[in-house]
């Protein structure tokens, strides 16, 4: 693919990488079958395994409702396992299902901040966050980032990514998130050990609620009312890098009547149960109509302040937002989304 170059701005796309492209049947049905397997048995088996165990003791004998409960709670309980670049490689596969394939840009002003003691920050989450996934930190743990990353973007494999702690504890979800090797439970605990360790990493600022806003073909971000990550990043002075993912909104289409049952799930619980669909013939694979579009579109070198004050964490909190709506605005003509406004929640 050659690169395509904005002009409509200061801030220029030229550096990119794309995964996955056009695929073949073979390739399609691999992808497809990997997104499954991911996905479908992450977010649909595991969740269902749970909600299952007190149905089989009603439904089953009890021996046979003891051995799969036993199962269940093996899978909950098992040993974390190793990072696998081969399952990284295996499930980057799954970019062939979207149009184009998936593609990664970074705007000239962030390549030279490209490295360690950086926090990526995506918007939005969609549905299943294909952007931060497919885009991030598993291109580099394949250890093979001369293939899935651009040359002057190159990064170790030493790199990782925070998720919903509610999500470790979801059998078969748990596994898979362990083989990706960069994922930690997205708590002050686990946050502090990356920035103690200036690790760069990627992190799904409107987690859970952005599913429970998410309604295909509007951009709407859940993030006035989230600063925690910007007060830990200030207790380190990290480097911010805005990222934004033009297509994330477009790949499923939900039923947004159950957005007050989610947002409440969420507050309550911690995870949401959303009705979507991306195919008619399989709501698990997005949409083959819509392309895929990271842009690391513009940095925030934070200053270090050991206990922030409120107010500082307000003020730095504005100027976030402030660039993630410049970083849409610059970019959102590009790739066919000019007429697109952003919502902040």
């Amino acid at each position: 693919m050659a690169p395509s170059i904005s002009q409509s701005s200061s801030t220029i796309l030229r550096v990119h990488k794309t995964i996955g492209g056009s695929a073949g049947p073979l390739n399609f049905a691999v992808a497809a079958l990997v997104q499954l397997v991911v996905w479908g048995g992450g977010m649909v088996l595991g969740p269902l395994s749970l909600v299952g165990m007190p149905l089989a003791f009603m439904l089953m004998t009890p021996v046979r409702a003891a051995l799969l409960a036993g199962g269940i709670l093996t899978l909950a309980l098992l040993p974390p396992l190793r990072e696998s670049p081969a399952f990284c490689k295996i499930f980057l596969r799954t970019a062939s299902l979207l149009k184009g394939g998936s593609t990664l840009w970074v705007a000239d002003e962030v390549l030279p901040h490209i490295g360690d003691g950086v926090m990526v920050c995506y918007h939005p989450h969609g549905v299943i966050p294909h952007g931060f996934c497919l885009n991030g930190a598993i291109r580099a743990k394949t250890r093979q980032p001369e293939k899935y990353l651009a040359k002057e973007t190159m990064l170790s494999h030493r790199v990782s990514g925070v998720q919903a702690p509610v999500l470790f504890r979801i059998p078969i979800l748990r596994q898979m998130l362990q083989l990706f090797g960069c994922t930690v439970p997205a708590t002050k605990q686990g946050m502090y050990g990356l920035f103690k360790k200036n690790m760069s990493f990627g992190i799904v600022v409107g987690g859970s609620e952005e599913v429970a806003l998410h309604i295909r073909g509007r951009e709407r971000l859940f993030l006035r009312g989230r600063a925690g990550f910007l007060k830990y990043a200030l207790q380190f002075g990290y480097k911010i890098i805005v990222a934004y993912n033009f297509g994330e909104s477009d790949l499923y289409q939900n039923v947004s009547l159950f957005e007050p049952l989610n947002m409440w799930l969420v507050k309550k619980l911690g995870f949401v149960l959303p009705i979507f669909w991306g195919r008619w013939w399989c709501p698990m694979l997005p949409r083959g109509d819509v392309e895929l579009h990271t842009v690391f579109g513009e940095v925030l070198q934070l200053p270090r302040i050991e206990e922030p004050t409120a107010e500082q964490v307000a003020e730095w909190h504005g100027k976030y937002m402030a660039a993630v709506d410049r970083v849409f605005e610059t970019h959102k003509s590009q790739f066919g989304y000019g007429d697109r406004k952003l919502e902040i929640l």
